[in-house]
């Protein structure tokens, strides 16, 4: 049954584009950097899924989603198609995939359990993989999953944020706590802790926004997380628009992305980087935006931070 938040989040979604569900949507290989300053290559693959049950209100993923659950074997057949697209020169055996699904690994909706042993020996040419779950879909099946894999298993969680308020208001139905018992699980079985950090979510005032991210960013490093991504909370899915609208949500800006990351940074021993994907919808100036984003990629590069400059036409401050 769909609460009435869930209800009044759906209620504003566009169309959802019709998807296959025996075909990836996409690929992306780059490199990411390592704690040690070196870094790693990584392949993602973006399955076509069945959506998650939650429907956090800043969710903009539902659209790659299936409305009915995905079929048995369809998981394993996209991934073999995606990795037919690694480079012939790339050493698998150095090489991270990730398993991006639009909702949680663990749902039995969204992958079947019957076709985790079939994944797991696609799998077992490669160094490392990652998949994303809600922290309260962290147990017996995860753990199971990391004993059949070769590789070394990592999980992403979403933290969001450690404001109390906020996070209740995202309709995700879990706490801070939630998290930090999944994470203790995955250290425990010596899996590996990748955290989800929002940058000004609804609900949260925008004179805090950037403190709250780093405070957030902190945490999930004391949680043992060993990359954490700054996710700067985008337009376009219907609800955060119509609060936007209404005044009740002030969408990130990129002098923003910029403090939040430069504080951010030297937090912990893990690695901290921004999602710049759609970066460019946050440009709001033609004079500093070029520079901000360009310091924004040199960051998540090297992991130095960079203090932001003073702008007088957008009247962004230094920091």
């Amino acid at each position: 049954m769909v609460g009435h938040l869930a209800a009044r989040v759906r209620s504003h979604r566009p169309a959802k584009p019709e998807i296959d569900p025996w075909r990836p949507i996409g690929t992306l290989h780059e490199r990411e950097r390592l704690g040690d300053g070196s870094s790693e290559e990584t392949f993602t693959i973006f399955l076509a899924g069945a959506e998650c049950p939650f429907t956090c209100v800043f969710c903009d993923l539902w659209q790659y989603t299936l409305d009915t659950p995905t079929p048995v074997g369809a998981i394993p057949r996209q991934i073999r198609s995606a990795l037919e697209e690694i480079p012939a020169d790339v050493d698998s055996g150095t090489l991270r995939i990730k398993l991006y699904n639009a909702s949680n690994f663990f749902d039995d909706r969204a992958v079947p359990p019957v076709d985790d042993e079939e994944i797991a020996e696609l799998l077992s040419p490669f160094a490392a993989v990652t998949v994303e779950a809600h922290p309260k879909l962290v147990g017996g099946r995860c753990l199971d999953f990391a004993r059949r894999l070769s590789p070394r298993l990592e999980v992403a969680m979403g933290l969001e944020t450690v404001d109390p308020q906020v996070l209740a208001a995202l309709n995700k139905k879990s706490t801070v706590a939630d998290f930090d018992r999944a994470a203790a699980t995955l250290r425990a079985s010596e899996i590996d802790v990748r955290a989800f950090v929002l940058l000004a979510p609804p609900h949260q005032p925008p004179e805090s926004a950037v403190q709250t991210t780093v405070i957030s960013v902190g945490h999930a490093l004391d949680s043992g997380a060993r990359f954490v991504a700054i996710n700067p909370v985008r337009p376009g899915n219907g609800y955060l628009d119509a609060l936007s609208t209404a005044g009740e949500w002030t969408p990130p800006t990129l002098p923003q992305l910029e403090e939040a990351l430069g504080r951010s940074l030297g937090l912990g021993a893990g690695v901290v980087a921004i999602d710049l994907w759609e970066v460019d919808g946050f440009r709001r100036c033609p004079d500093c935006d070029d520079e901000r984003i360009g310091r924004l990629r040199a960051m998540n590069a090297d992991g130095i931070p960079r203090r932001a400059l003073a702008c007088e036409s957008c009247g962004a401050a230094a920091w």
